[in-house]
Parts: structure tokens; sequence; C-alpha cells
């Protein structure tokens, strides 16, 4: 019975020694995986932006599309965000997104990669009517479906300050 404790006591300790199995990383690789993927589509469809494709950019976006703008907390349709980016463009050209700097969004409670993308950046523009060239910081939390297309589009930034400038 002796020698039992002993064997129990040492397979116990070696037991307790031993590195924890390895956490399960399934789930993340595939969301850096999906991340990967949908921030080539989102830093494409900015690049649309940029040069003027707004109907190649319209594109990239799902028709179930849930969009919210800085200037509101409503999720507004792609057909108004199509007429919001047009409005962009009749008031303002020669834009220019840079410093983009992209991550990967994370699920809530567990932060595993979901395949989402934060991005934040500087929008540079010109205001056409005062050849005023202005500049915006920019935030935005994109999703993607399997499809490739941009289901979700939060965006964050001081619209108003935008015309604060043009008025300088």
């Amino acid at each position: 019975m002796k020698n039992f404790i002993i064997i129990v006591c040492v397979w116990f300790a070696a037991m307790s020694c031993a590195p924890p199995p390895p956490p399960d990383t399934s789930a993340f690789d595939e969301g850096v995986a999906k991340f990967n993927v949908n921030v080539e589509i989102v830093d494409a469809t900015f690049n649309l932006f940029e040069n003027g494709d707004l109907d190649g950019m319209i594109a990239n976006y799902a028709d179930d599309l849930i969009w919210s703008p800085p200037n509101t907390s409503d999720s507004l349709s792609k057909e108004v965000l199509a007429e919001g980016m047009r409005g962009w463009h009749a008031e303002f050209e020669n834009f220019t997104f840079r410093d983009r700097q992209y991550y990967p969004g994370v699920s809530e409670g567990d932060y595993i990669p979901d395949g989402g993308v934060r991005v934040y950046g500087v929008w540079d523009f010109t205001h056409k009517a005062t050849g005023k060239v202005l500049s915006q910081k920019y935030y935005a939390v994109l999703q993607c479906n399997d499809e490739g297309k941009i289901v979700a589009d939060l965006e964050w930034f001081d619209q108003g300050g935008i015309f604060d400038q043009v008025e300088e």
C-alpha cells in the first residue's frame, strides 16, 4: 500500500508540472484569416471612393447594408449611402485617405478576431467652391459577409468640423 501511495503522489506531482495543453487556436486563426481577406475589400473600397468610382465602391456593399454615419444614430440603407457618397463628391474633390491603419475586430467577451475591420486614418480633400484644402481624422468599424460584401459600416468623424474649416 505504501508503494501505491508513493506512485500516486509521484504521478500527481508529475502531472502538476506538465505544461497545460495548447489553447484551441482554430477560432483565432479563422478570424485572422477572415480579417486579412476583408481588409483587402475595405481598402479597395476606400481606393474606389478616392478615385471617384462610386459605382464600383457601392458594388462592394451588400444590399442589406447597415450604414451608420457620424451625423446620425440611425441605421441607414445602401441607397442612402450611395446618395451620401455622391453628395461628398459633388461638394469636394481630390480625396486622399492617408495614414490608414487596419486592425481586426474582435468578438465581445472573448476578444477573438471575428473578421471585422477597424480602420483609422485621415481624409484630405478640397472644397470645390472655395478651393480650401481640408483634413479630417476618421474611424470606422466594418463587417463583411461570406460573399465579400460589406454588411455593416459604422463611421465616426467630426462632420461639423469639416464645415467649420470651410467657413474659416
